[in-house]
């Protein structure tokens, strides 16, 4: 995906229509280029794509001079690496994989990402083991021997999928894991090709929510021993819960681990330019919140959940300081 350059390819063709319009008589007057930037999300069915297509069409509408350009991809880690390689400015990302892009772990071993920088934490990222309705399946350790769709290779969902079975004893040779996307889950899960599936993204889930008008599923219900052990092993996970009806068929509540889902940039990103995307986002609330039930979720009180001592963006920090927005870290998810 090559964001850049097709969102300048766009502009200068918009241009030279203009310029061939007016004739060599009246040209084209510009008095300021307008800012293009390439947002990245994740799959059609996840979370970060509608999401971040409603940030795109606020920033591009209600900001002057601005035009942000969503692009869906195959999530976390690759959006992570399309702003190492300029290929993006902006992407929605897992906090667990920012944190290892940062110290050079888990899939960034000894290759940290420099110049990452978080604009805000947006919503919980709920880990979700979705089963069929008639399996015996109630727990992480009857996962062993399963065939189990832990997500697209090289997605954060994939990695979180793996470190997570790990903390509860559930180790690679164990299982036979599938990596496979969220349409392809749904179809190997109406097919009988796999046991169970693993979707992290924030709720309710359109993958989910397919599915479960598909075929009767169940979401699997952590216990508060599972919950501790998770969070000691991965402390970037916490127990939250999801709410009954949530899905159809899902009657009562479940509770599960989850991170946060966080919006990156790098320091090429201004803090002037940085400072005005986050006021739009938080001036835009009651719009976002018409498009996706996430929206609510993005607060003063969160919006620095998880993120690393230091590695806030600067336009980010000025907002804060120029809004009088009391921002801070709720320990409870």
């Amino acid at each position: 995906m090559k964001a850049r350059k097709h969102i300048v390819a766009v502009f200068l063709l918009l241009i030279s229509v203009c310029v061939a319009a007016a004739g060599q008589n009246d040209p084209v007057q510009v008095s300021k280029l307008v800012d293009f930037l390439a947002l990245g999300t994740g799959s059609m069915t996840g979370t970060y794509f509608p999401l971040g297509n409603a940030f795109a069409n606020a920033w591009t509408t209600r900001s002057e001079k601005l035009s942000v350009l969503a692009h869906s991809t195959r999530g976390s880690l690759d959006n992570i690496n399309l702003l190492q390689n300029l290929e993006l400015d902006l992407a929605v990302a897992q906090s667990d994989m920012v944190l290892a892009a940062i110290n050079g772990t888990g899939q960034f071993a000894g290759s940290p990402v420099n110049g990452l920088r978080v604009l805000l934490a947006l919503y919980p990222e709920v880990v979700q083991v979705l089963t069929p309705a008639s399996a015996t399946i109630t727990s992480v350790g009857q996962l062993r021997g399963k065939r189990i769709v832990v997500g697209a290779r090289g997605s954060g969902n994939a990695m979180t999928s793996v470190e997570l079975l790990s903390a509860l004893g559930v180790r690679e040779g164990h299982y036979q894991p599938l990596y496979l996307g969220y349409d392809e889950s749904i179809q190997a899960m109406e097919r009988g090709e796999c046991d169970a599936a693993i979707v992290i993204a924030g709720i309710p889930t359109k993958m989910v929510d397919e599915l479960a008008r598909r075929m009767p599923v169940r979401i699997m219900n952590f216990s508060d021993a599972d919950l501790t052990s998770i969070s000691e092993t991965l402390p970037y996970l916490s127990g939250v819960k999801i709410p009954a009806l949530t899905y159809g068929g899902v009657n009562t509540e479940v509770k599960v681990p989850a991170l946060m889902a966080m919006l990156v940039t790098t320091t090429r990103l201004s803090e002037e330019l940085g400072n005005r995307l986050v006021g739009t986002l938080f001036a835009e609330l009651d719009y976002l919140k018409t498009i996706h039930e996430r929206a609510h979720d993005i607060k003063p009180e969160t919006m620095l959940n998880g993120i690393p001592e230091g590695f806030l963006h600067a336009g980010t920090a000025r907002f804060i300081r120029e809004s009088g927005l009391k921002a801070g870290k709720k320990t409870d998810e």
